[in-house]
């Protein structure tokens, strides 16, 4: 079950220096669907940010990859901003070998993914529905994950919206610190153009990162999302795009 119980609860063992930090239950499976965790950590009201530990660090207590997905397996995979799930679901019926999570900020289309999920009976995929970047930070082990992929993300295009992109230096930090050691794959997509060039600079200039396919790349195993589609049928440019991550 993926909760944090207090420090007196001799089932869970505190992480160090924090023996006087009381956990919180921030996992919570969806009431009706197994698919869906919520992830809801505990928050400043002033910066609507989790709270730090008493002495202003990140909260860091990683979880097993079991907790989440109830079984061991040797790759995860990680989906930033499923939607409706349309990768999601396709991809996990071709890899049941992979235990592969996709994430949603919004609750509506975490659920609409999920319940694609169980409907097609996945088990090896879930969604993870709250803000993935505070997930990777403080609750993703270093060296767990195999791989990433982002399609189509809100690109909130105004100029006072951009500090909400997740594509920034702080989030390829966290990607490279979760990715297992070696030679992993990022997989980008997105058909807004100003998007693409501002994370095409980002990545040219992240020294940990190199790209395999610039703005140029097909399909991941030829699986579009709901919006590839759309936008495809529409005429708009498609920019995909396949990084290296070397650690």
């Amino acid at each position: 079950m993926l909760e944090h119980k207090s420090p007196t609860d001799p089932a869970r063992e505190l992480p160090r220096g924090l023996d006087h930090y009381e956990f919180i239950r921030e996992f919570q499976e969806d009431r009706n669907l197994k698919s869906v965790i919520h992830f809801i950590p505990r928050l400043n009201a002033e910066t609507e940010k989790p709270l730090l530990t008493p002495d202003l660090k990140p909260d860091l207590h990683p979880i097993e990859w079991t907790e989440i997905f109830g079984r061991s397996t040797a790759k995860v995979e990680i989906e930033i901003g499923s939607g409706k799930g349309g990768f999601l679901v396709d991809y996990a019926r071709s890899h049941p070998e992979i235990s592969i999570l996709g994430s949603e900020w919004d609750a509506t289309w975490a659920i609409y993914a999920g319940e694609r999920l169980q409907k097609h009976q996945l088990d090896h995929a879930k969604m993870l529905r709250g803000d993935v970047f505070y997930f990777l930070r403080d609750r993703v082990q270093s060296n767990s994950v195999d791989a990433f992929h982002m399609y189509f993300p809100d690109p909130w295009p105004k100029k006072r919206q951009l500090k909400n992109r997740l594509m920034r230096a702080e989030f390829l930090e966290q990607v490279a610190r979760v990715l297992k050691p070696g030679k992993r794959l990022f997989y980008w997509g997105t058909d807004h153009q100003e998007y693409n060039e501002a994370s095409q600079e980002l990545f040219a200039k992240t020294p940990f990162i190199k790209v395999l396919v610039k703005d140029v790349a097909e399909p991941t195993e030829g699986i579009m999302t709901n919006f590839e589609k759309k936008y495809r049928i529409e005429g708009r440019p498609i920019y995909r795009s396949v990084l290296e991550f070397e650690k």
